[in-house]
């Protein structure tokens, strides 16, 4: 039922601050894991980062396209994230069935009467 893979994730992220990209980028790689794998995922362990890709992308910003002139920075990354991924294969658990005949009425009802002894 429990399964482990190790694999490698590539994502990225964009920010206005290297701390915003880098948190983009490692906040898809769950997003990016459950879109691969549709069991239910018990953990996500990252392994170690490899960094791909690094920009520093810079600009100058202007009012009125003359004043007060500002310079801007985004940032750009682009990761190789290697992770241990602990899944939890559904179809595998057998469940117990048990069916009930009575009605919904009759049910709300005895637990009605078991709850006021």
């Amino acid at each position: 039922m429990e399964t482990t893979i190790n694999r490698k994730v590539r994502v990225e992220g964009t920010g206005k601050s290297r701390e915003q990209a880098l948190n983009m980028a490692l906040g898809k790689i769950q997003r990016k894991v459950m879109d691969e794998y549709k069991a239910m995922i018990l953990r996500i362990e990252p392994l170690g980062t490899e960094v791909i890709e690094a920009i520093e992308q810079t600009y100058t910003e202007r009012f009125l396209l003359f004043f007060f002139p500002r310079k801007r920075h985004n940032y750009k990354v682009v990761l190789d994230v290697d992770v241990n991924i602990i899944l939890l294969k559904i179809d595998e658990i057998e469940f117990r069935k048990i069916e009930d005949t009575s009605g919904v009425i009759k049910r709300i009802l005895r637990n009605e009467h078991i709850e006021s002894k």
